[in-house]
């Protein structure tokens, strides 16, 4: 098959007291560690960061209000999130690692969710919190937990967002 193959849309929600372009210079900066190549653009206060594998879009936009209620956390920032590989593992790791550099400087909730899966991982008043469904039933990826630092509690969230 040609083409793009499989498309994965993910969205981390942060919490940042600080303006959008902080942001995305602190997710540029934690990314930049583990993908050197990605390069970041600005457009009217819209950023988006993009390698070969993924792109990121930091915008400031109140979409977080159904998430940050039904997930009860302290969050006012989504991060849409496309990765575009038809290996998304190499994506996702990288992923996952900057989000761990990324909350070391974001003392607030965060949370990583799919279209297909729902949560995948979040991160509340500090306690990691692994949603155990993906875990125990990897259906399309095998998400990199162990790329994930700290001690984290597994639960079932399925069919949470």
């Amino acid at each position: 098959m040609i083409g793009m193959g499989l498309l994965m849309e993910l969205a981390l929600y942060v919490f940042n007291k600080q303006d959008t372009k902080h942001l995305a210079t602190l997710l540029m900066s934690a990314i930049h560690s583990f993908s050197p190549e990605t390069r970041m653009k600005c457009k009217d206060d819209y950023y988006t960061l993009m390698n070969a594998t993924f792109s990121c879009i930091v915008q400031d936009d109140d979409s977080v209000s159904f998430t940050r209620e039904e997930l009860s956390l302290d969050i006012n920032y989504c991060i849409s999130i496309t990765i575009f590989s038809h290996s998304p593992e190499e994506a996702l790791r990288v992923i996952f690692q900057a989000v761990n550099k990324l909350t070391a400087h974001l003392d607030k909730d965060v949370a990583l969710t799919d279209s297909a899966s729902g949560v995948i991982f979040l991160r509340s008043n500090g306690q990691l919190i692994i949603n155990s469904h993906c875990r125990e039933n990897p259906d399309i990826y095998d998400w990199p937990f162990d790329a994930l630092e700290g001690d984290f509690i597994e639960k079932d969230m399925a069919g949470l967002l």
